[in-house]
């Protein structure tokens, strides 16, 4: 009897960890959740692809399933989903649907955008505007054909990978990219003349310069060898150059040490500039008679290095009345050198 009943107790255990194991992988492979969930939905305007059981995910992680999709009558799309009640919404919540692999099958991502942090309750429908569609694979690869057909299929499957990779949840990248070509190809079609009329004076350059081509090369040879000689002198002009760096810099001492007496000189010079002009008469009849009688001087300089002068007359000018001048005769002779010609 003691062997039996230690026998039951051993399959009854063996059972026991056998239903668990049964309930933990129905449980897993059917998708099953404890803990409670909250059901929340979003309006999309295209759903393609999403149904009934595929995943909701927070950064890659799974939090819940998709309930159902409904279509509208305005033509969008109303996804109900749940997810855990630990997961929290905010009014600044985003639903994006994206690629979960190359067969087309998606899921529903969940992001933080910008907005109030504030909490929505379970039953909260995420408007139109904090929804976006996943990227319409099917029309990008079509687009593609052309290039896929010279392409084998490994090359194909490789490049539609990497393209999905690249690509996903970047809509509003590619439609800025698209809107900002179109604006360039808008510019470009307003700008067709001046385009036009570039090309003819172009075209009309480069044909002048195809009649000038001799010249031209003798001009390309010339300034070939020219670089070719500056090359080999270099050393030569670097010197050159080091000296008349020097040479300026001495040059800008001196004249900062002459400056203040040629700032002088230029003053005086205008002073006696002023003056002569003043007195231009005087001035000219100086000019006119200093010749002669630079010639008398020289003839008195002709018996040594000295000079011999008569005294002929005495005269003091002196201040009469009113300012007139008085002259005054002191001596004077009339014969011999003083005899008047």
């Amino acid at each position: 009897m003691g062997s039996l009943r230690g026998m039951l107790v051993r399959i009854a255990i063996f059972l026991v960890a056998c239903l668990l194991a049964w309930a933990l992988m129905v449980a897993e492979f059917g998708q099953i959740r404890f803990g409670g969930e909250s059901t929340y939905k979003a309006v999309f305007s295209n759903a393609s692809g999403l149904e009934a059981g595929n995943f909701v995910r927070i950064a890659g992680v799974e939090v819940g399933k998709v309930k159902s999709t409904e279509v509208q009558d305005d033509g969008t799309v109303l996804v109900d989903f749940a997810v855990d009640n630990s997961v929290v919404l905010t009014e600044g919540s985003r639903a994006v649907i994206q690629y979960e692999n190359l067969v087309g099958e998606r899921f529903l991502a969940l992001e933080e955008g910008a907005g109030d942090t504030k909490k929505r309750q379970p039953g909260y429908t995420i408007p139109l505007t904090r929804t976006q569609p996943a990227l319409d694979l099917d029309a990008l690869i079509g687009g593609f054909r052309p290039l896929f057909n010279a392409l084998n299929p490994e090359d194909v499957n490789v490049l539609t990978s990497q393209l999905m990779a690249a690509l996903q949840g970047q809509g509003e990248t590619i439609s800025t990219f698209l809107n900002q070509t179109a604006a360039l190809t808008n510019t470009l079609a307003d700008r067709d003349k001046l385009i036009g009329e570039v090309i003819v004076n172009l075209n009309t350059v480069l044909g002048s310069l195809g009649d000038q081509r001799g010249q031209f090369a003798k001009a390309v040879d010339s300034l070939s060898e020219l670089v070719t000689a500056l090359h080999e002198r270099k050393t030569d002009i670097a010197n050159g150059v080091a000296y008349a760096s020097e040479v300026a810099g001495s040059v800008a001492d001196l004249m900062q040490q002459a400056r203040p007496s040629l700032k002088k000189v230029v003053a005086e010079a205008d002073r006696v500039a002023g003056i002569i002009v003043a007195d231009a008469d005087y001035v000219n009849n100086l000019l006119d008679t200093l010749p002669e009688s630079y010639r008398i001087l020289n003839r008195q300089g002709l018996y040594g290095d000295f000079f011999s002068f008569y005294l002929c007359d005495i005269v003091l000018k002196l201040n009469g009345k009113g300012g007139q001048p008085v002259y005054v005769k002191v001596a004077g002779q009339s014969s011999g050198r003083c005899t008047p010609r």
